[in-house]
């Protein structure tokens, strides 16, 4: 029985899988060729296939010919078969796969035909990365109560001064929301977002990444008060910038989620955003992917340059009013100086752009 706490998760797993099988079928993309068979996908993007998620099933569109009949057609990761059809011997056949990872990891995928003569053709492997084994979109994380470094004394003025600070349990988002979950708030509740209601061209609002093959990137060019409104939709909140920044660093006063020194192979390239959970090497001590680069993040707290000036050491809630709002993490955008946890921007809260997301607290 499938309770009514998973049915929205289920149901959009239903509508994801079925649009797959659709465009899988319909799409003229090709991710590899061989003499007699070849594998196809609408996620096809060169040498290599678009990032996909764990624990969702994905499909491929199988090709075969030979003159002597096609009597097998296998799915191949890592060389091992995870799926097998047997056909009717036909001289031509297409064939649909389905296949669904339990693991991270970046398998190398081939499609296998073996002929009435007992003849084998494979395509050359394509690279297929698989995220999100550690949770789903949405899922979240507990941060034990306990005390970290805030700030640092080594960053612009606005970060000083630097000092321990004493935070309660609570739970924030594993990932960013995503173009998908988004979607689905937008759904139930007819919300349109600040860009939109400002008349912003189609481009300039989230909706320019509502297609199947970013349902999985960060939501972007939202305000803060979209990003309010769709965690109080789930019954959460944004998470204030203490527990941003106790989430991204832990309690060892690092200056990026994964360590003291910058490496650019585990963020975002320049160019655009990746998939939540891509870079498997881009998570915090707690396990949080993605507070270093891909959007920056909207938080809760008021901005004001000399609120750590005041000394607040136990659960700070920001400053009871100010002008514009802070956001966390850097973006795909950004140099490794806006990368670092201690990182802090603003602006307006009605304001929305290309590289700016959130996650959820509660």
């Amino acid at each position: 029985m499938v309770s009514m706490d998973n049915a929205p998760m289920l149901k959009r797993c239903v509508i994801a899988a079925a649009m797959l099988v659709a465009a899988c079928a319909a799409s003229p993309l090709r991710a590899a060729v061989a003499p007699g068979v070849e594998i196809t996908s609408p996620a096809a993007r060169g040498d290599a296939f678009r990032p996909a998620r764990a624990n969702r099933p994905l499909f491929f569109a199988v090709y075969a010919a030979s003159p002597n009949g096609v009597a097998s057609i296998e799915l191949l990761a890592d060389d091992r078969p995870v799926a097998v059809r047997t056909v009717n011997g036909a001289a031509v056949i297409n064939v649909v796969l389905s296949w669904q990872p339990t693991a991270n990891g970046d398998f190398r995928i081939a499609a296998q035909a073996t002929d009435r003569a007992g003849r084998r053709l494979r395509t050359p492997p394509v690279v297929l990365p698989v995220r999100g084994a550690d949770g789903p979109p949405g899922s979240m994380l507990q941060m034990p109560a306990g005390t970290f470094l805030m700030g640092s004394n080594a960053g612009f003025d606005d970060e000083k001064p630097e000092r321990v600070v004493n935070m309660p349990a609570y739970q924030i988002d594993r990932y960013e929301v995503t173009v998908g979950e988004f979607r689905e708030f937008v759904k139930a509740t007819n919300h349109r977002t600040d860009a939109e209601k400002a008349g912003k061209p189609f481009n300039e609002t989230w909706r320019v990444d509502n297609v199947g093959s970013r349902f999985d990137h960060p939501v972007r060019y939202v305000s803060w008060w979209d990003a309010d409104k769709y965690c109080r939709w789930l019954g959460k909140r944004l998470p204030t910038e203490a527990e941003w920044e106790y989430a991204a660093r832990g309690n060892d006063g690092r200056t990026y989620p994964w360590g003291n020194d910058f490496d650019p192979a585990r963020v975002a390239p320049p160019a655009d955003t990746m998939p939540v959970g891509f870079y498997l090497n881009n998570r915090s001590p707690i396990g949080a992917y993605d507070m270093a680069g891909n959007v920056w993040e909207w938080v809760n707290d008021w901005y004001r340059p000399d609120y750590y000036a005041q000394n607040e050491n136990d659960n700070p809630q920001g400053p009871p009013q100010a002008d514009q709002r802070v956001m966390r993490g850097g973006s795909f955008t950004n140099s490794p100086e806006d990368l670092r946890v201690t990182r802090r921007i603003k602006d307006d809260a009605s304001s929305s752009h290309r590289d700016v997301g959130f996650r959820c607290a509660k």
